[in-house]
């Protein structure tokens, strides 16, 4: 009972958020926000993306967001102090170190804010520099990606640029809020769970909160692996089957007292 109320309240978060993962062509990107990320920037009257009281420079060197997908929280860092923490969503397909367009998961690793793209769909949009250079490596390996890609994602970070988004490894992940079908305000929360095709995503306000603080350049770590629903069910499977064959062969059990009729 327990398993199906968790599906029904994930399918009730995604059609409350318009549905904007299924909305996107999985042919050609992936990513929950990749719309409101192609929107243009509003006026340049709207809120700047670093505080009012800081420089550029000093927060580029300072400023780092660490995301915990098993505790569902994002950490935002100066130094070594913590300034605050927001609960999160992540994608429906867990948080892994290896994904590719399509999987719905939320990438592991060390990224950097490629830019900040505000007036979207989805409130101020942040993009992360992923594919990084493990992960092209690895879509080199596995003969995910061509030669050609992974020369092109390299060289692209290696200049300061966000990579190359539309490669089979996936792109347009971000940070975002939930949009206009939920509250601004500073008590609302983010819809829970794992909702997203792979973003990180927050309430409005604290998609907002952090936005204003952060700027392209700012370090962001993901850790915490996740494993998949599919990969969940996969091994409730597996553990019933070691439970029934453990317990059938223990002493005083059925299968292992009764004796052949013949």
């Amino acid at each position: 009972m327990r398993h199906w109320q968790s599906g029904l309240l994930v399918l009730l978060g995604m059609s409350l958020l318009g549905g904007c993962a299924s909305q996107l062509p999985p042919s050609q990107v992936h990513s929950v926000a990749y719309y409101a990320a192609q929107i243009p920037p509003p006026p340049a009257s709207s809120p700047a993306p670093v505080a009012p009281t800081q420089s550029a420079a000093p927060q580029a060197a300072t400023l780092h967001i660490v995301i915990n997908a098993d505790q569902r929280k994002l950490f935002l860092y100066r130094g070594s102090q913590l300034l605050a923490s927001y609960p999160v969503a992540i994608g429906f397909g867990g948080a892994a170190q290896r994904r590719i367009r399509g999987d719905d998961k939320t990438p592991l690793g060390h990224y950097h804010i490629g830019y900040v793209r505000w007036g979207t769909q989805y409130g101020p949009f942040m993009l992360l520099t992923y594919p990084n250079r493990q992960d092209a490596e690895w879509g080199l390996r596995e003969g995910i990606i061509s030669r050609a890609q992974y020369q092109a994602i390299v060289s692209a970070l290696d200049n300061g640029q966000t990579p190359p988004q539309n490669t089979p490894l996936g792109g347009y992940i971000g940070i975002h809020g939930m949009g206009p079908n939920f509250s601004y305000s500073r008590d609302a929360k983010v819809f829970p769970g794992r909702w997203t095709a792979g973003c990180v995503a927050l309430s409005n306000h604290d998609a907002r909160d952090i936005a204003e603080l952060i700027q392209p350049g700012t370090p962001v770590d993901i850790v915490g692996e996740v494993e998949s629903y599919r990969e969940q069910v996969g091994q409730s499977r597996r553990l019933a089957f070691q439970y029934h064959h453990v317990a059938d062969s223990l002493p005083g059990t059925p299968a292992a007292t009764e004796k052949p009729t013949d």
